[in-house]
């Protein structure tokens, strides 16, 4: 099964303004925070191929991975996971 990166993105749309203020970065710095965390965790804790633009493996590892994602609230990050995330891929 295969899962477009962006699609559960626009999913999480409402975050956005919220992680903006929250880390102090730009909408489109928001929004690529939330990608790379997406893809951190398809990475880390599904084990999952991750594409530029999609994630693939198992359909039922993809289903946990987007309900966990969905699940994702205001509260999900503190500034020690935006800088592990974020920094690192020079957010701005």
């Amino acid at each position: 099964m295969i899962v477009d990166i962006n699609g559960l993105v626009d999913k999480l749309e409402n975050l956005i303004p919220i992680y903006s203020k929250k880390f102090s970065i730009s909408n489109d710095g928001a929004r690529k925070f939330i990608k790379l965390s997406i893809e951190y965790l398809a990475r880390t804790e599904f084990k999952l191929e991750v594409s530029e633009s999609s994630i693939g493996g198992d359909e039922e590892k993809i289903q946990e991975l987007i309900t966990e994602v969905m699940r994702w609230d205001e509260d999900e990050f503190d500034e020690e996971d935006f800088e592990v995330i974020g920094y690192c891929q020079n957010i701005r």
